[in-house]
This record gives structure tokens, sequence and C-alpha cells, in this order.
């Protein structure tokens, strides 16, 4: 049953339910009452789409997180280089400070890599 694939395993749930159906009586002489089992697998359809849907919020919840945490960090990257051009712009490209703001960049693209050194040229097309 384990190389069932979803929508297989949900009909092979209700299946079972349906074909207990017929054979109630018999198997409640014989001491075991179906009559919850078939509540429960009949049912079940609408117990795994409620899931399903649950799941489905939660990816779309996920997506809609991830994007707003990406334009989140793009917009304050976007805000800290500007910064960089706008000190660079008072203070003169000679001055200390927009020369440490253009190094710490240029230092973290090195340290992407093992060793601290730059990441390889891509091949030419």
């Amino acid at each position: 049953m384990s190389n069932l694939n979803d929508p297989l395993k949900e009909s092979y749930i209700g299946k079972v339910g349906d074909a207990l159906k017929p054979y109630a009586a018999e198997l409640t002489t014989k001491g075991f009452d179906p009559a919850a089992r078939i509540t429960q697998l009949t049912g079940a359809g609408d117990v795994i789409e409620a899931a399903n849907k649950t799941r489905t919020d939660a990816e779309n919840a996920l997506a809609t997180a991830v994007a707003n945490e990406r334009k989140v960090r793009d917009d304050f990257y976007t805000l800290a280089a500007g910064t960089v051009s706008l000190v660079e712009g008072v203070l003169g490209k000679d001055h200390p400070l927009p020369g440490k703001l253009r190094a710490l960049r240029a230092e973290l693209i090195g340290n992407q890599n093992p060793g601290g050194t730059p990441a390889p040229t891509p091949p030419a097309k």
C-alpha cells in the first residue's frame, strides 16, 4: 500500500469504508461493530480536503512571508548602498569614511568563498 500515490490512497480509504457497509451486520455478529469505522473511512475525504486546504494556506502564507523578507532585506540593502553614495558625495571620495564603507562590501564579497578569495569569473558564453 505504501506505493500508492496520494489520490489513490484517498480512493482506497473510501473504498474500504464502502466495502464494509454490506457486511456490517455479519461483522457485528462476529464481535466487531464497524459502524464507527465506516463513518470515519467514508468521511475521511472531507477531513483530508480540510487538511489539504490548511497545508495550501500555510504554503501560500510562507511564500508571502519569504517574499516579504526578501523585499525588506533588499530595501534596506538599497538604503545602505545609497547611504554610502550619500556620504561619499558629502565628504568626498578621498575621505576615510567613504573608503571604509566601500571596503565593507568588498570585504563581505571576499568572505563568501573559502579562503576569502573572490568568486571565480564565470566562463564566457
